[in-house]
């Protein structure tokens, strides 16, 4: 999810012209913190989307309470939130999610669908139905604008139209996973998608937990997981299966 965020200048950091760094640091100041901090160049420059999203090691934590000492989040080994500290209440991958936190005690609403849900939805249907119709681009791109990032276009900052209707469901995916995540819909996208098998069946990697300093940030497996084509279908309960002779049971269950 950290990799799928794109560079401040919309473009993922596969692209060439993204200006995406794997290694080193750098002093950056994240949109919500109050100074510069040593970063890891990998999260520097990233759209603004990403700091709302992703608490990163050596952030401003989001709820810093009382304390005249700013609270800044250590997953190292050793560190503040590390696994030295905590075999259980971890981040395992050396990242939580950033979105949706708030500093209030009290109790708040939960959004189950949002207006860019309903633009995503729009302009995913009328790709396949017909690609190439203006109305893609102008509810991607109100998408993007709102973002804060370069939307799709002619001018001199704008990304590249995809050139495809190929091209624009990879772009409209890429948008959708960024847009809303962590708001529980990707979960059923890579299933209608049945690209499940590449996405959750796809192996988990995040910091080097058991590392302190600069080897904390060795790239490292943390789970290596599968997806059959039976999961796409979840398994009918034994108990309704032998109510019913006549009930079939899903495929591979």
């Amino acid at each position: 999810m950290v990799d799928a965020f794109f560079t401040k200048n919309g473009r993922t950091i596969t692209d060439p012209e993204s200006g995406y760094q794997t290694a080193g640091f750098s002093d950056f100041k994240a949109p919500y913190d109050i100074k510069a901090r040593k970063t890891y160049n990998q999260w520097i420059n990233r759209e603004p989307r990403f700091y709302v999203d992703v608490t990163y090691n050596n952030s401003y934590w989001i709820n810093q309470g009382t304390s005249p000492t700013p609270v800044i989040v250590d997953y190292t080994y050793t560190g503040n939130s590390g696994r030295k500290n905590s075999s259980t209440n971890l981040a395992a991958t050396g990242y939580n999610v950033r979105k949706q936190l708030t500093s209030s005690t009290s109790s708040r609403s939960w959004c189950y669908i949002r207006l860019a849900q309903i633009y995503l939805d729009y302009v995913e249907a009328l790709n396949e139905y017909d690609p190439g119709n203006s109305d893609i681009l102008t509810y991607l791109n109100k998408i993007r604008q709102r973002a804060g990032i370069p939307i799709y276009g002619n001018g001199a900052n704008d990304v590249p139209v995809p050139s495809s209707q190929a091209a624009m469901r990879t772009a409209i995916w890429n948008e959708r996973q960024v847009e809303l995540a962590f708001e529980e819909v990707r979960y059923f996208d890579v299933r209608r998608w049945r690209v499940a098998a590449q996405t959750m069946g796809a192996s988990v990697y995040g910091m080097n937990m058991f590392g302190d300093s600069t080897t904390f940030y060795q790239k490292t497996l943390d789970q290596t997981r599968r997806f059959l084509p039976r999961d796409y279908l979840w398994p009918i309960p034994n108990t309704e299966v032998l109510v019913n002779n006549s009930m079939v049971q899903n495929p591979g269950w």
